[in-house]
């Protein structure tokens, strides 16, 4: 982040210096729009700090799934049971290695259904966040299986037909790190040796994805030799835990450490931002989910992301009729967004200095130019949040 950083610096101080050949007055208003950008570039930087995310199931009442998880089933048979429990597990501060040490009774998520005729492997889905560079970690028991009694977590997740996989194989005693692509197993790798991986015993699984390269871990110690995995096909995705055929697990304290990804919308308003000078102010608009309100998804000021539209910009999507409004030397145009089908599924607010006698349809030609930018970056409203 610090390189792409002194590059947009280096690239518009360029400009300053370009513009101080012409005149006194370009350079001032080029020197305080470099100060905003200058201003925006550092605040957003410190935005991009990690946070870390812990998955807590004391508010989910037992029996039930937790509130953001879906569940899926790669492969036919009888469905999975995914539920809170109640099970003695280690604490979230202990160490990696602890095994069952010091347990106390915790709220795990569970997969209790060990149905002999379920020929494919449960996968629990956390889907409030997709993740690219991250560190992902939980604990982990096998708790039966008479045929299988394999279990772990997915990673990069596409869905349940598309995912990696770090997985414990209790009964042939490996670790195993799978990736599944249109719901085949393509590539494997398998620790050497036979590893004491009794059921009943926690385990810890942790993996730090960066770029193309995950580091995957076992009770803290680095496999394949201390090495680095490396694949660039699923560079993000969703995370979750998985079981195979009729093996029961519990999952406990799981943890994310993660970058915080920049949405579509929010990069479209920095392009904005530094291709057109008189825009004073940029809002991005789309509905999070169908049946949902318009939301602001892209902004200039932070603050608002997140803010619901006005009954203004609502009526702009639902009739594609542009809003105007003039607000002293500036105006403001709201246009509606349209989807690769032509449907209008989001909007654009802008705000910029007008200039004198311009007339409502010359302001809506000029951020025509907006409009289509956004539009050529999206297929439909999703793309936005991505």
């Amino acid at each position: 982040m610090e390189r792409v950083t002194r590059i947009i610096y280096k690239y518009y101080f360029k400009r300053a210096a370009l513009a101080a050949r012409f005149s006194f007055g370009n350079l001032h208003r080029t020197m305080l729009r470099l100060i905003a950008i200058f201003l925006s570039i550092t605040i957003f930087s410190l935005e991009l700090k990690s946070e870390e995310l812990r998955l807590d199931f004391k508010k989910t009442e037992l029996g039930k799934l937790p509130k953001g998880f879906s569940t899926s089933l790669l492969g036919k048979g009888d469905p999975a049971n995914w539920q809170i429990t109640e099970t003695p597990a280690p604490s979230s501060i202990a160490k990696a290695n602890s095994g069952n040490k010091n347990l106390a009774a915790s709220p795990t998520l569970s997969q209790t259904s060990s149905s002999h005729l379920r020929n494919g492997s449960p996968i629990c889905f956390f889907e409030d966040n997709e993740f690219g560079d991250f560190t992902y970690s939980v604990r982990v028991r096998i708790d039966g299986g008479a045929f299988r009694q394999i279990a772990g977590i997915v990673f990069r997740a596409k869905d349940e037909k598309n995912f990696y996989s770090l997985l414990i194989n209790s009964i042939d005693g490996k670790i195993m790190l799978i990736k599944v692509v249109d719901g085949k197993q393509v590539t494997s790798w398998n620790s050497l040796g036979e590893l004491n991986l009794q059921k009943n015993h926690w385990h810890s699984l942790k993996v730090v994805c960066k770029s193309d390269r995950f580091s995957c871990y076992h009770n803290g110690v680095m496999i394949n030799n201390a090495s680095p995995f490396s694949d660039s096909e699923q560079l993000k995705g969703k995370i979750g835990f998985i079981t195979f055929k009729d093996t029961t697990a519990s999952f406990a304290h799981p943890k994310i450490i993660y970058t915080p990804r920049i949405s579509l919308a929010q990069r479209l308003i920095g392009k904005i931002q530094t291709k057109w000078e008189r825009i004073e102010d940029v809002q991005i608009y789309a509905r999070p989910k169908p049946n949902e309100a318009l939301k602001v998804v892209g902004s200039m000021e932070p603050s608002k992301l997140g803010l619901i539209a006005s009954d203004v910009i609502e009526g702009v999507v639902k009739t594609t009729q542009f809003g105007y409004a003039k607000e002293d030397k500036s105006v403001i145009v709201t246009a509606p967004i349209r989807d690769r089908n032509g449907e209008p599924v989001a909007a654009v607010k802008v705000k910029m200095r007008s200039f004198r006698g311009q007339t409502k349809k010359a302001s809506i030609v000029r951020i025509m130019p907006v409009v289509k930018l956004i539009e050529s970056r999206m297929r439909d409203s999703k793309d936005l949040f991505r």
